[in-house]
C-alpha cells in the first residue's frame, strides 16, 4: 500500500478547512484518552475495508472549521445528546473528501462513521483488531482542538 505522507495530508486538510493543519508521523499508536470515531471506507475494485480511527474532538474540529464554527461552539454542539445536524453533515463531507488519502492507488468510497467499533462490519473489525498496515499521526489545527488519527488497512 502506498503511504499517504504527512505533508499530503497537511495540505489536503489545510486547503479544506482554511486553517493551518499539521500532521506529524508517529511510529506507534498514541493511546487514545478521548472518544474515538471509526470511519469506514470500501476500496474499489477489491472491496476491502480501510478505517480511519480518530479522536472525536479532532474530527469535530475539522467539521466545525469547515462550516465556520468557533472552537467553543463546536464543543457546545458536541456536548449535546445528539450531534447537531450541520456538524454531522460537515463531518460526513470531511470524511468523504478524506477518501483521497485513504487509498492512493485505488478508489476509496466513504461508507460511514461508527462510534462503536463493535458495530463495524466483520472485515472492518478484523482490520481494526489486527491491521496489516497502519499509519499513525498526531494532528494540530490552529485555533482548534487537535488529536490523533490512524489509517488502518488489511494489506
Amino acid at each position: 500500500m502506498a503511504e499517504p505522507s504527512s505533508s499530503v495530508m497537511t495540505r489536503l486538510f489545510t486547503d479544506l478547512i482554511g486553517h493551518n493543519v499539521s500532521f506529524s508521523d508517529q511510529s506507534r499508536p498514541i493511546m487514545a484518552k478521548s472518544e474515538q470515531l471509526f470511519c469506514l471506507y470500501q476500496i474499489k475494485p477489491m472491496d476491502s475495508s480501510r478505517i480511519i480511527q480518530a479522536d472525536m474532538s479532532l474530527l469535530s474540529s475539522f467539521a466545525g472549521a469547515l462550516i465556520g464554527l468557533s472552537a467553543e461552539a463546536i464543543k457546545e454542539r458536541v456536548a449535546e445528546p445528539q450531534l447537531d445536524e450541520s456538524l454531522r453533515d460537515a463531518l460526513h463531507e470531511v470524511m468523504n473528501i478524506a477518501s483521497r488519502i485513504v487509498s492512493l492507488e485505488h478508489r476509496a468510497v466513504f461508507k460511514g462513521i461508527y462510534a462503536d467499533p463493535g458495530s463495524l462490519p466483520t472485515d472492518a473489525r478484523n482490520t481494526l483488531r489486527d491491521p496489516c498496515y497502519a499509519s499513525y499521526f498526531n494532528v494540530k489545527i490552529d485555533g482548534y482542538d487537535g488529536g490523533t488519527l490512524a489509517l488502518l488497512a488489511p494489506f
